[in-house]
Order: structure tokens, then C-alpha cells, then sequence
């Protein structure tokens, strides 16, 4: 597939990995369309790439709300006739114990914190899916679906429910492969390590980031650049399907 004029939907599109995702999209000629509940970054998005503002649109919503989902959805289709590719990449990272003990008492899991990761983690894939999909069957599209998951699929110290919402979104590439690849729609998957945004810098400090970064082959963190560049191929390699790339310098958890 040809990445020039093709019309693209990415969620999260503002964050570290997604605005360096989306800015690779314009170079080469997409339109696109970043969707992120932060008004904020989505502005400094549209700044940062000027001169090919013509071909970007921008949607501040919650992932979560699958009545938004539809309405931003509906609208960018509508507008370009058509969506070719679609790049869930929204993820939050909330580090918590299953159970801990501070002070003599037991300190459980929220679920309310569990069921927000796994909202925006897993659910909205699921919607934005399902619904950019419908536009590619209506319009007999051989579209692309790429799913950003990450190493901590694989179970990683006190990501319950951000290791789990991962390795959920790993078995739908593969389930959703399966089932699409009769329309001719593709649907593969990233699986970033770690990478140097500022999720991992918000959610450690710096001795606990020089650990990971001392268990990495490579001695360093990940660029989103380099995240961009597999998206890249992906979309390129019309043969690549229903496999998550891991793009994560050799570090395993």
C-alpha cells in the first residue's frame, strides 16, 4: 500500500509515539486524521506540522465514548469518502499491585482503576475498530488496521491491568487477520519496548528508568521515530498480516 493520499485514522494521536506516527503520515503524503482527549497537544500537533495542516484534522474526544467514536468517525468518512487505514495507539499507564501492604493494612487493586485502563486500553480499539471497518466494507476498501501494543504483554511487576489490556489487543490482531482477510483488509500489530515519551518518564523516576534501560541489549530507550518507521512498513509490506512486530532493542520482561 501506498501511504501518499491514503486517509488515516490514529487514536492518541498527539501522545509521543502517535504525534511522531502522525508526522510521518503528512510527510509522505496521508491525510490524517489524530484523535486525543488532549486539546492541548492536538494544538501543538497542528502547529508542528503547518505546512501540511490541509491534510490533518483533529478530534479532542474521549476514546471511551463510543457516541463520539461514531460522530468523529462519521465525520472524517464523510468528509474524505473513504478511510484506508486505521492505527489504534490510545493507551494509558496506571501502575498498581494487585495487593500491597502499607501501614499495617491491605491495599487492593480499584477496579475502577482497572476498568478505566482496560476502557481505554482495549474497549476503544474494539469501537474504533469495528466502526472503520464498516466504512472499508462499505466501500469495498482493502483497508489496514495496526494495532500498538507493547512488550508488557508478556506480564510485567504491577501493570496488571495494563500488561493484561496488551496481550488482549495482541489476540485480536490475530483474531481480527483471521476474520477480515476475506474483505482484503489486513490487520497487524507493535509492540513497542521502551520507548522515550513521556508515559514511562511520568511513571518512573530516573534510577528506575536507568534499570530498564541497563536490562536493554541496545543501552538505551527506543525513539518514536523508530515506532513511525515499523508503521511505515507495515503499511508498505502488503504481505505482512495477523503478526505484532516487537520493536524493543532485545529487552524482554
Amino acid at each position: 500500500m501506498n501511504i501518499k493520499d491514503k486517509k488515516v485514522i490514529i487514536t492518541g494521536g498527539s501522545g509521543g509515539i502517535g504525534s511522531s506516527i502522525t508526522e510521518m503520515l503528512l510527510l509522505n503524503g496521508a491525510i490524517v486524521c489524530s484523535i486525543d482527549k488532549n486539546e492541548k497537544s492536538l494544538g501543538n500537533l497542528l502547529t508542528k506540522n503547518k505546512s501540511n495542516s490541509k491534510n490533518l484534522r483533529t478530534f479532542p474526544i474521549d476514546v471511551t465514548d463510543n457516541k463520539l467514536i461514531i460522530s468523529a468517525v462519521n465525520s472524517f468518512y464523510e468528509e474524505f469518502g473513504e478511510i484506508d487505514i486505521l492505527i489504534n495507539n490510545s493507551a494509558i499507564l496506571d501502575d498498581c499491585l494487585l495487593v500491597n501492604i502499607f501501614g499495617g493494612k491491605i491495599n487492593k487493586h480499584p477496579i475502577e482503576r482497572w476498568n478505566k485502563t482496560l476502557q481505554t486500553n482495549l474497549t476503544s480499539y474494539f469501537m474504533f475498530t469495528r466502526e472503520v471497518v464498516e466504512k472499508m466494507l462499505l466501500k469495498r476498501t482493502k483497508g489496514l488496521v495496526i494495532n500498538i501494543s507493547s512488550i508488557s504483554s508478556a506480564g510485567n511487576f504491577g501493570q496488571s491491568s495494563y500488561s493484561s489490556s496488551k496481550a488482549a489487543v495482541d489476540s485480536l490482531t490475530v483474531t481480527w487477520a483471521n476474520e477480515l482477510s476475506n474483505f482484503g483488509i489486513r490487520v497487524a500489530g507493535i509492540s513497542p519496548g521502551m520507548t522515550d515519551t513521556p508515559m514511562p518518564r511520568n511513571s518512573m523516576n530516573s534510577n528506575q528508568l536507568n534499570e530498564w534501560i541497563s536490562k536493554t541489549p541496545m543501552n538505551r530507550m527506543g525513539q518514536p521515530s523508530e515506532i513511525a518507521h515499523s508503521v511505515e512498513y507495515i503499511i508498505s509490506n502488503d504481505f505482512f498480516c495477523g503478526r505484532t512486530i516487537q520493536i524493543d532493542g532485545g529487552l524482554r520482561m
